[in-house]
């Protein structure tokens, strides 16, 4: 984002050590003449101008937000966060087929330029909602491509008991990343949350042992969603939809998942 900017600093530093180096070491010991107004002059700008400028590319690669915290203005700061991965779920009523419908909203932002694959896990109160007809947990899995910003969209049937009441729900997730997780491109944290093992092969294949509340999270998070009113309270099979808000590179829209 501040390559050309960099480059300079960069330059600019390799040449101010230079000078540096010829008026601390080199010319002393020749002795070699120094431009006015002499020595202790050159010795203490050139220390300065070294020191400023290490401090800016220090600041730049190590520090300065290579990408908008767009998750963390969005949340105020609160989210959830696995291995350089960070989200947070939050409940939306959508129209459907026959009425409304609440659907969870997991919005998702990579810290780093890698792409990794990512399956988050949310497990609500028993008998509270459902993703699938007989299921009780919440299984997302998704690729997030480098830097990415997204969303992904899963409708959920809430119990007429749950509706219109917070509800608990267990947060846990895994995360890999496809080749390395490369450079920072941004440094806000979220919170820890929990994991748990997964077989990388079959990830975005669902079972009736992962949607049944039958898989081990290793000590969970946990968050409160408010249900809505009046909305479906059954569901055959949802199908969620992951939306690559924006990369490094463009925005662009990913396909859909089977959820």
């Amino acid at each position: 984002m501040h390559e050309r900017r960099n480059l300079v600093v960069t330059l600019l530093l390799i040449a101010s050590s230079a000078w540096g180096f010829y008026v601390w070491l080199v010319a002393p010991a020749i002795p070699s003449p120094i431009p006015p107004p002499g020595a202790l002059f050159h010795r203490v700008v050139t220390a300065g101008v070294v020191f400023v400028l290490a401090g800016m590319l220090f600041y730049a690669y190590r520090i300065e937000e290579k990408l908008p915290d767009e998750l963390g203005a969005r949340t105020m700061g609160r989210m959830f966060e696995r291995d350089g991965l960070c989200f947070m779920p939050m409940v939306r009523v959508a129209e459907a087929e026959g009425g409304t419908r609440a659907e969870i909203s997991l919005l998702f932002q990579s810290r780093y330029a890698g792409e990794c694959e990512a399956v988050i896990h949310l497990r609500p109160e028993a008998g509270t909602m459902q993703s699938h007809a007989g299921g009780r947990d919440l299984h997302f899995a998704f690729r997030a491509s480098e830097g990415a910003y997204g969303v992904v969209h899963q409708p959920v049937a809430v119990s007429p008991e749950a509706q219109g009441r917070a509800v608990r729900v267990e947060v846990a997730a895994a995360v890999r990343w496809i080749r390395a997780r490369g450079e920072q491109l941004r440094s806000r944290r979220g919170m820890a949350c929990g994991t748990f093992n997964v077989d990388w092969e079959l990830a975005y294949r669902q079972s009736r042992h992962e949607l049944g509340g039958e898989i081990e999270l290793n000590d969970p998070a946990s968050i409160t969603l408010a249900m809505p009113e009046r909305v479906a309270s059954s569901i055959n099979r949802g199908e969620y939809t992951v939306e690559v808000i924006s990369t490094v590179e463009s925005p662009a829209r990913a396909h859909l998942h089977p959820g």
